[in-house]
C-alpha cells in the first residue's frame, strides 16, 4: 500500500479511506479491467456486426473478441491469473456483472432468432464463459500465444457450431 500511495502521490491515509486492504484495492482494479473488457468486446461486436442483424454472427464475434483481448498482458495478469487467486469466488461477481451478461444476451438473441435450439440460456452462458476463460488461460500460458489464440479460436467456433439449429447448418446461413 505504501508503494501504491507513493506512486499515486498521496499518503496511505487516503488509500485506507477508500480501501480497507490490498485485496479491496485489487478488487477495484479488477472491476475496472472487467468493465473495460466488456466495453471493448461490446464495441468490437458493434464494429464487426454493424450491418448484421444475425445474432449468430454476434455470438461468434463476441467469443473471438474475448479471446483477442485475452492477449493483452494486463488482462492476462489481472483478470486471468491473479484475480481468481486474490479474490477467489468474489471474482465471479465481476464476471457475472460484465462478461457473463454479454454472453447471456448474445445467446438469448440467437435463441430468439431461432438460430440456436431453444434451451435454458443460463447454464449455456456459464458453460460458454467457462470454455472461453479456460481458452484464454491456455493462451496466456502458451509459449506461442499467437498460435494458441488461433487454435483456441477455431475450437470455440467448432463448439459453437454444435449449438446451431440443424436447418441453419444445412442451408449455410
Amino acid at each position: 500500500m505504501e508503494e501504491i500511495a507513493q506512486r499515486a502521490g498521496v499518503s496511505r491515509g487516503p488509500l485506507y479511506h477508500y480501501f480497507d486492504s490490498k485485496q479491496d484495492l485489487f478488487a477495484a482494479v479488477y472491476e475496472e479491467v472487467e468493465q473495460a473488457l466488456a466495453a471493448e468486446i461490446a464495441s468490437e461486436i458493434q464494429n464487426r456486426t454493424a450491418a448484421e442483424t444475425d445474432a449468430w454472427q454476434q455470438v461468434l464475434v463476441s467469443s473471438q473478441a474475448f479471446l483477442d483481448v485475452s492477449l493483452h498482458p494486463a488482462v492476462q495478469r489481472i483478470a486471468l491469473l491473479e484475480a481468481p487467486t486474490v479474490l477467489g469466488w468474489e471474482a465471479r461477481g465481476h464476471i457475472m456483472r460484465y462478461g457473463l451478461a454479454l454472453i447471456r444476451r448474445g445467446l438469448q438473441n440467437a435463441i430468439d432468432q431461432r438460430l440456436i435450439e431453444p434451451q435454458p440460456v443460463e447454464p449455456l452462458a456459464h458453460i460458454l464463459r467457462a470454455a472461453l476463460s479456460e481458452g484464454a488461460l491456455y493462451i496466456a500460458r502458451a509459449k506461442d500465444q499467437a498460435a494458441a489464440r488461433a487454435e483456441v479460436g477455431a475450437a470455440i467456433e467448432r463448439l459453437l457450431e454444435g449449438l446451431r439449429q440443424r436447418r441453419q447448418r444445412k442451408s449455410g446461413k
